[in-house]
């Protein structure tokens, strides 16, 4: 399951957990047929319930429940970082995650097949 959060400049936040992988991506939001997107990818273990968002100050702040406990990724600008403590939440403001049918990610793209020899 992927969940999207609107930011305020319009770019879109998009996470989704594949395996034990956190997939973080920032992309140009809906619309258009050229959808520029950067992430991150995160060894954070399976999520144990839906994350959530939070705001404190100038950051967003992503919290996974894992079953090795709360894992924290900040979202700053174009950067997304795995923190390594639970940052300072006290003034934090939840923000909405929705759900969403579109990935976080793009999967790898399959190899190619031999070609057949021509004859």
């Amino acid at each position: 399951m992927s969940y999207a959060y609107k930011m305020e400049n319009g770019r879109q936040l998009l996470v989704d957990n594949e395996g034990d992988q956190t997939r973080v991506s920032l992309g140009q939001g809906q619309g258009g047929s050229q959808q520029q997107s950067q992430g991150n990818t995160f060894d954070t273990g399976s999520w144990s319930k839906a994350p959530t968002l939070l705001r404190a100050g100038q950051d967003l702040i992503l919290k996974v429940e894992t079953k090795n406990g709360p894992r924290y990724i900040r979202v700053r600008g174009d950067d997304t970082q795995l923190l390594n403590h639970e940052p300072d939440l006290g003034q934090a403001e939840q923000l909405d995650l929705s759900e969403s049918d579109q990935p976080a990610g793009m999967k790898p793209m399959e190899p190619m097949k031999p070609m057949k020899p021509m004859s």
